[in-house]
């Protein structure tokens, strides 16, 4: 990291480490301090899982750079991240090594790229020490430079919407497998350190659209940002606290001081599950966000699990695509001929909530046999838990939900039974 970086010491058990030295010119990112002799490796493994937590942290309000053989540039300020490690159920690396995750276990400060639902291209920034997988996924950011190029680069999606998931990002920044591993202090891509702005304040939620250790506070975003993922989570999410030398606790709020001064108070939970903040003002009260896009007031209706219903409607995708679809899941097994990634604004492709093949062949869109095509269609759903689950697991904290399709016919089709379904079922409302 730079001499501009957040940094400071942790407290844990009782015990004062020192993370990176203040001041200091490091550029490959949050190193370990390196474990004597007799420290154990719970220890270890401890310290390397906070430094995840604290990549993710230091990379709110930094600029990913973007350069393109032609000259252009595309700057994109980053508001939320995520947290991730090999103690962690929810990481690509909790299973060890692999092809796919090898970037992971690598030095600090480069491209873990993956590809999410099929289709899309998702980024992380690794967080080391080198053969210690951990990192923090880039959620969202704000475009601030080059944005006609990154609205092109998205299909003519712009606003707020340009960059506020994982996804999108990579999409308006032209981010694919080809930098895989890539070192984030060399163009065509870089992560440039820059301190947050006077008055910004830094919170932290559960993670989004996880399956395990869905409990952990290891998302982190800048409270009122507009360009932040819309979710649920964020009325509930917590501030960071930091300790400031010579004044009280006053939260990770921007401000002129030297960040060298700067301490963050975060204590290791019992049960291992990463970081956990201290949530609570000078005066003891909990801090909530204040985080709202809209959206979020559609979400508060929950099941019985406690997960948002969001509002589902479908769409052909062939159709213009608009903001207020929100989340868009393709729901056929094919794509659809003639459209690219780009133009459809496809969010998540899950295939395996398409009817079956044979299904799909004996009704051949014949709007006689609708109704047994839609009752064999349920019948198939019913069968297929895993399906379902994976389908809201994928839009998980999305106040809407649009189910896009390519048939021709806008009332005879599978996207119409699955969105009955859903509703019926208690997984989605109707608008």
């Amino acid at each position: 990291m730079t001499d501009g970086s957040r940094a400071g010491s942790l407290q844990a058990d009782g015990v004062q480490t020192d993370v990176l030295q203040a001041g200091g010119s490091q550029t490959s990112g949050l190193h370990s301090d390196g474990l004597q002799a007799g420290d154990s490796q719970a220890d270890y493994f401890r310290e390397c899982s906070e430094q995840a937590d604290r990549m993710a942290i230091s990379l709110l309000g930094s600029l990913i750079v973007r350069d393109f053989d032609d000259g252009t540039r595309i700057v994109a300020r980053i508001v939320e991240t995520e947290a991730y490690d090999q103690t962690d159920p929810a990481s690509h690396t909790y299973h060890g090594r692999s092809q796919r995750n090898r970037a992971m276990f690598g030095p600090a400060r480069h491209a873990y790229i993956y590809v999410s639902h099929g289709i899309h291209h998702c980024m992380n920034v690794t967080a080391g020490p080198d053969g210690f997988g951990a990192g923090a996924l880039v959620r969202a950011a704000q475009v601030v430079e080059g944005v006609p190029a990154a609205i092109h680069n998205r299909g003519g999606r712009d606003g707020k919407a340009l960059a506020n998931g994982p996804a999108k990002l990579c999409q308006a920044l032209g981010i694919g497998m080809d930098l895989y591993g890539h070192d984030l202090d060399q163009p065509p891509l870089r992560v440039v350190d820059a301190p947050l702005r006077d008055g910004e304040r830094i919170v932290c939620s559960p993670r989004i659209g996880i399956s395990k250790a869905k409990e952990r506070r290891r998302r982190y975003f800048i409270d009122s940002d507009p360009c932040v993922s819309a979710s649920p989570f964020n009325r509930d999410a917590q501030l960071i606290v930091i300790h400031d030398a010579g004044q009280q606790d006053a939260g990770w709020m921007g401000s002129t001081h030297a960040v060298s001064q700067e301490r963050m108070m975060l204590s290791n939970d019992e049960r291992g599950n990463g970081i956990q903040v201290d949530g609570t003002q000078v005066n003891g009260a909990q801090i909530n966000s204040e985080h709202g896009d809209g959206k979020v007031k559609d979400s508060k209706v929950k099941d019985g699990k406690g997960l948002a219903i969001p509002v589902v409607s479908i769409k052909r995708a062939y159709a213009q695509p608009q903001e207020s679809d929100g989340f868009r899941v393709l729901v056929d097994r094919l794509w659809p001929r003639g459209t690219s990634k780009a133009k459809a604004c496809i969010d998540a492709w899950v295939k395996d909530v398409a009817p079956s093949k044979e299904l799909r062949t004996w009704f051949a869109h014949i709007p006689e046999r609708f109704p047994e095509f839609a009752e064999r269609y349920a019948g198939e759903l019913d069968a297929n838990p895993e399906g379902i689950e994976r389908l809201r697991q994928a839009w998980a904290g999305s106040a809407r939900v649009t189910l896009v399709f390519a048939a021709k016919d806008e009332a005879y089709n599978n996207a119409v039974v699955l969105r009955d379904y859903l509703v019926r079922q208690g997984f989605a409302r109707e608008q």
